[in-house]
């Protein structure tokens, strides 16, 4: 961060920050060459290692700067200068004394009233005609509250063109919008006029309901007259046709919305096309193909969309799952609230994180009974035929029986050895003791005999059991002593058992 007083570029005196993070930081400094004039100062920092790298993104940076210096509208910051000092770029702008939408929502509570926001609109509106008749034209692509300047006076301006981008490492997404604000088309990379318009009014639904579209999932705004039932149905008819999913079905350009919307002011207009009321504005235009001129697009920086404004920090947003809607079959994104095409209520059946929300079940309101979204894993759960269950109990005793005969086939070849020296123990000694049964002496003889063992002994010692002899592996230990157990019962066992490697063997 630059400390205030220090001179930048030879003439310009940092006064104080003005916001920022990260790679890009504004500042409010003067210009020592023309009388101490104020001027927003805004510093971008890159951290490239490669040059090549570098200079490409220098010439971008000077190229976008000089053509935004071209622009010459009210509601437009002006650039009066572009200079760098080794990996460190600066832009000097039109210092705008006020305070950004973004502000005056939270001052207000969450929402202005109608004539306010359709003040603002109608501004913004002038704003993107003068953009969109540009040639080629230009798009601006981040219209937020955020980047939303009303000065002192009530001018609206649009500020943070994003020429913080080029110095910005693109890795795994694309700067291309604010998730809440931007379209679907520009999840895709097809970024058109109508894409402004919608950004514009998400605006416009956010500052008449309260409701954060960026603290909700993407596209899925309800309609307005439901957020916010004061609204003149006329307004919300066209800020909810604004936003539709798909971009023919909105408005044609911005000159059909800005009529729209100042018929609505003038009350030549009170009442929805739809309603009962009678309409005077004239009608919209049939959507139209559109322009084939070449667009120039500016993908903006600006904050995130949950964290608070920033004019640096790099707004990311990335390709959502979708499914297609019970009631108008369109597809929408898997954690919407509301369909885009046909409005229709969605509710998010419970259990689940953001992350997860792409496998959840959707359903809309008015349905009885779920509809749950494609599964992979639900094939596995799906009814089979008595054939796959036979085939599978008939490969589980095919191999217990494979098993069973290598490990007795193993024993019965394996040598005897003599009992351990510790403990001697001639081969006359019976295999009966006392404190149990002789019958179940016999049994467990029998079983051991029948698995295999025939080679291991034993002895009853009072309530101890004592094994010796010798058995393929670790596991046939194992299991001799859980025979034990499970014929006699007997739990204390001395074991002098040896094991052989089967597989290595002489």
């Amino acid at each position: 961060m630059i400390t205030a007083n220090t001179i930048v570029g030879g003439r310009y005196r940092v006064v104080s920050p003005l916001g920022g993070g990260g790679m890009k930081m504004v500042y409010l400094a003067e210009d020592l060459r023309l009388a101490s004039r104020p001027c927003a100062l805004a510093e971008m920092v890159d951290s490239f290692t490669s040059p090549d790298k570098q200079q490409d993104a220098v010439a971008a940076f000077q190229r976008e700067a000089d053509m935004l210096a071209t622009l010459s509208n009210e509601h437009i910051p002006r650039v009066f200068d572009r200079f760098s000092e080794e990996n460190r770029h600066y832009l000097v702008m039109e210092y705008i004394e006020g305070q950004t939408l973004e502000d005056r929502l939270r001052e207000a509570g969450g929402k202005l009233a109608e004539p306010v926001v359709i003040d603002i609109a109608l501004q913004i509106c002038d704003t993107l005609a003068y953009l969109h008749n540009l040639s080629p034209p230009v798009i601006y692509r981040d219209l937020k509250p955020s980047n939303v300047m009303i000065a002192a006076h009530g001018q609206v301006k649009l500020i943070d063109f994003g020429i913080a981008r080029h110095f910005a490492p693109m890795q795994n997404a694309t700067m291309i919008g604010t998730q809440g604000y931007a379209p679907p088309e520009q999840y895709r990379g097809r970024v058109e006029l109508r894409s402004d318009l919608y950004a514009l009014a998400a605006t416009m639904h956010h500052a008449l309901s309260g409701r954060d579209p960026a603290a909700e999932p993407p596209f899925s705004f309800p309609p307005l007259r439901s957020a916010a039932p004061g609204v003149n149905p006329a307004l919300a008819e066209l800020v909810d046709q604004t936003l539709n999913y798909d971009a023919a079905l909105r408005p044609q350009d911005v000159v059909e919305f800005k009529t729209r919307l100042a018929a609505i002011k003038s009350g030549a207009v009170s009442h929805s096309r739809s309603g009962a009321g009678v309409a005077t504005a004239p009608p919209p235009v049939a959507p139209q193909a559109n322009s084939s001129r070449p667009q120039m697009r500016l993908p903006l920086g600006g904050s995130s969309a949950r964290a608070a404004a920033s004019p640096s920090a790099p707004t990311l947003l990335s390709e959502l799952a979708t499914f297609g809607c019970p009631r108008c079959g369109r597809q929408v994104p898997a954690n919407s609230r509301y369909c885009s095409f046909c409005a229709a209520p969605i509710l998010a059946q419970p259990g689940g994180d953001a992350e997860s929300a792409a496998a959840r079940t959707m359903v809309l309101g008015d349905f009885p009974e779920p509809l749950p979204l494609p599964n992979p894993s639900a094939r596995w759960r799906r009814p089979r035929g008595w054939q796959f269950y036979i085939l599978i109990v008939a490969a589980l005793f095919s191999g217990a029986f494979v098993l069973t005969t290598m490990i007795a086939h193993l024993a019965a070849t394996a040598p005897e050895e003599p009992a351990p020296d510790a403990i001697p123990m001639p081969p006359s000694i019976p295999d009966l003791g006392g404190g149990a049964s002789p019958e179940q002496l016999q049994a467990l003889r029998r079983e051991l005999d029948f698995e295999g063992y025939k080679s291991v002994r034993f002895k009853l010692e009072e309530d101890t059991l004592i094994l010796w002899g010798t058995v393929p592996t670790e596991w046939d230990r194992a299991n001799i002593r859980f025979t034990v157990l499970r014929v006699t019962g007997i739990v204390s066992v001395v074991d002098h058992l040896q094991t052989r490697d089967a597989f290595n063997m002489p």
